[in-house]
């Protein structure tokens, strides 16, 4: 019997994985690489990159290739220490993409598996929640975004180790490690949302079961919860610590604009897609689908019944309205977003995590209550009705004829259980697995063409025209994102002609793919410098802010107004002047201390890129200070790059007359310039760039990046893990309540 009883459940839990499984199977078995939105042009370039560079032996703290580079480990989706970014180094991209998705599925179906466990709920109620919360539309939409959707599936597992009370040492540790893998998945949103369901779940815990223990104080729980939330930041602080010093240098420090904050916001016909009556890509292309049977959220409305758990129900219920509150489009969804800190969250639909996570476990309690609790007569008559009119839907919906099926004998099971079926062992658990069952299939069908997949063999693909762009002299600049993208996307179809489409157009991080420097950059938190040059490119009427920032070309597929292009294949490339080296030896200076000032001067040609350079302040040692003619007459100059690696950059240069040594990489903190060991203090050009000056004679300057920020956290991380480790191995409980007689 108990043998029959682990198969059952063992069974259970690996249904609620069949859906992503079958998705993914492309990627698995067969090749092919998911592309749908971001993965193509943005997730795999990035990963990829980060890969290469660990397999190297290097830890990717600088990206030198975007945006006139950018702190790559404080960029959270690049996953540098994340432990599912290593199935990158596998030799198969695709296999190692699939992998990466079908992991963070499982630990999401699991994760809510083990919340209703945890609740005493039957197999088959914890199977219905655990595929609602890990393969709806909203997961598998969700998934495309590997940083969200990383964060996303440890929630029910900090959800499940909150409301156990946190009654033991290990159950701390294991919250904090929790919230440490998920800081470290790259979504500070999700990670907020999940600490705040946890410390609301924490405040009412699970009573304890079987043994008659006292919880402990509502305070005390509240203390461990917090403890083991700092424990968390403290493990992922490697990765926290330089992204909180990216934010503080960003475009986060302001408000959104409200179009920003509002993308991907849903109207209300957008909710409709749950039961299949939305097309495919509402609210704003952020998501693909919604889909889940409505026979799931007759299941979660069973649940407000349930007398035992009333307080859990009113806080899922009420999680998943403020979910629903804050992603609509209009009010008080747009009120609600104007707030802080919401006014700094891109993509209204995010919140809806709190929605699909409450509804799950609102289902599979409700399954469980239809089927053994007695209930109120009026309460199951309107579950009834609402399984009827579910079964309507189902007949009605503009899905595959399979996929209503599905949902038809889901709502046909939920409605039987309202009758009172249950009240026969035999039928009840007949009646509550059918609708688990169909659920599963309904999902695993009605969901099989959002993922999308292109060949493997694309993923690394660089075209022979945009090869050649790696061999000019400077940056490469192309058009706005959103117009680009609409040109490589174009059909919606995320093929591999689209995944081709994307690296001919060097779209998004694909430029990391063929290493061609851009003055662009996809990072989803920009510094203010990138924001600034990108918002001054977008305003030109002439190319002569991308060549302060050295641009050397325009690579568009659109044809260029004010300059003289070569039609290469479907592209135009346009030489770019005036146009200022990477590296540059002028005599002459003005002072601007602010840099936006400074950058604007530049971008509007107030000075000569040959001559001169605008500075922050006066530097030192002054050119021509010693009694230097300023004629260049007899100024021999001779300069170049003898290396130029992401964190180490090394000039060489012999001059005859004093003058500025000028980089136009991103001044940032954590780069220092040495010569022979002694620090050259880096003064800021242009508003945004690196310069040092120097006398007269020869010189090997070298820039270095060594932030304090990651040694910060890496040591905080390293202590915050000896503690774990340390406190793990000693094994001793956190003293208990006194047991009840």
């Amino acid at each position: 019997m108990l043998l029959r009883r682990r198969l059952v459940s063992g069974l259970c839990a690996a249904a609620a994985l069949l859906p992503a499984f079958l998705w993914l199977l492309p990627a698995l078995a067969r090749g092919q690489a998911p592309t749908l939105r971001d993965q193509g042009d943005f997730f795999y370039p990035l990963k990829l990159y980060t890969t290469d560079r660990l397999r190297a032996g290097e830890i990717p703290l600088w990206n030198p290739l975007s945006g006139t580079g950018e702190p790559w480990l404080a960029n959270g989706q690049s996953g540098v220490f994340y432990p599912p970014t290593w199935l990158f180094l596998l030799p198969a991209p695709a296999l190692a993409g699939g992998l990466f998705l079908l992991l963070h599925f499982a630990i999401a179906g699991l994760g809510a598996r083990r919340f209703l466990k945890d609740e005493n709920v039957s197999d088959a109620g914890a199977l219905l929640g655990a595929a609602a919360f890990a393969a709806s539309g909203f997961a598998a939409s969700f998934s495309v975004f590997w940083n969200h959707f990383g964060a996303y599936a440890y929630l029910p597992w900090i959800a499940a180790l909150a409301r156990s009370g946190l009654r033991t040492r290990a159950s701390v540790l294991g919250l904090g490690a929790l919230v440490g893998l998920q800081a470290m998945a790259g979504s500070p949103e999700m990670s907020a949302a999940s600490v705040l369901l946890a410390l609301a779940l924490a405040v009412h815990p699970r009573a304890p079961f079987p043994e008659p223990v006292a919880p402990a104080p509502r305070g005390m729980t509240l203390r461990r919860c917090g403890a083991a939330v700092v424990l968390g930041i403290a493990l992922a602080a490697w990765v926290l610590v330089p992204m909180a010093e990216l934010s503080a240098r960003s475009d986060r420090r302001d408000p959104l604009p409200a179009q920003a904050r509002d993308l991907g916001a849903l109207g209300w016909t957008d909710l409709l897609s749950a039961a299949g009556f939305t097309p495919a890509f509402f609210g704003g292309t952020y998501l693909a689908s919604l889909f889940l049977p409505p026979f799931v959220l007759v299941a979660a409305a069973a649940a407000l019944g349930e007398e035992h758990r009333r307080r859990l129900v009113v806080l899922l219920a009420v999680s998943a309205a403020v979910g629903i509150l804050l992603s609509i489009h209009g009010p008080p969804g747009t009120w609600l977003r104007a707030l802080p800190p919401l006014d700094r969250v891109r993509y209204a639909s995010k919140w809806l995590a709190w929605t699909s996570f409450s509804v799950a476990m609102l289902a599979g309690l409700g399954l469980d209550a239809l089927r053994f609790a007695s209930g109120a007569v009026r309460h199951r008559l309107l579950i009834g009705v609402l399984a009827v009119i579910s079964l309507a839907a189902a007949a009605l919906a503009p899905v595959p004829f399979l996929v209503r099926l599905a949902c038809a004998v889901g709502s046909a099971s939920v409605g039987l259980l309202a009758l009172g079926v249950g009240s026969r062992p035999w039928a009840g658990a007949l009646a509550a697995g059918t609708a688990s069952t169909a659920l599963v299939a309904g999902l695993a069908l009605g969901i099989s063409d959002v993922p999308r997949f292109a060949p493997e063999s694309g993923l690394r693909l660089c075209p022979p025209n945009v090869e050649a762009l790696a061999r000019i002299p400077g940056r490469i600049l192309t058009p706005a994102m959103g117009p680009l993208a609409t040109w490589a996307v174009r059909d919606g179809h995320f093929d591999a002609a689209t995944l081709a489409r994307q690296r001919e157009a060097v779209l998004g991080y694909t430029n990391l793919t063929c290493r061609i420097p851009t003055v662009r950059t996809a990072a989803p938190m920009t510094t203010a410098a990138s924001a600034a040059m990108q918002a001054s490119l977008d305003r030109a009427d002439t190319a002569l802010p991308a060549g302060a920032a050295s641009a050397r070309a325009l690579w568009t597929p659109f044809p260029p107004d004010n300059l003289a292009a070569r039609k290469v294949g479907d592209f135009y490339r346009a030489p770019l002047g005036p146009y200022r080296p990477r590296l540059s030896f002028v005599r002459s200076y003005r002072i601007e201390a602010d840099p936006s000032r400074a950058w604007q001067r530049v971008a509007a040609g107030e000075i000569d890129f040959a001559r001169e350079v605008l500075l922050d302040r006066r530097p030192e040692p002054e050119p021509g200070a010693s009694g230097e003619a300023h004629s260049d007459a007899g100024a021999m100059l001779v300069a170049r790059l003898a290396e130029d690696s992401p964190e180490r950059v090394v000039a060489e240069l012999t001059t005859g007359r004093s003058g500025l040594l000028v980089v136009t990489d991103l001044h940032y903190p954590g780069w220092i310039a040495e010569e022979g060991g002694r620090r050259l203090p880096i003064l800021r050009a242009d508003g945004w760039f690196r310069a040092v000056a120097l006398p007269a004679g020869t010189h090997t300057v070298v820039f270095r990046y060594r932030p304090y920020s990651f040694y910060a956290g890496a040591g905080v991380s390293a202590a915050a893990l000896l503690v774990l480790l340390v406190l793990w191995h000693r094994g001793e409980p956190i003293r208990l309540g006194r047991r009840t007689p």
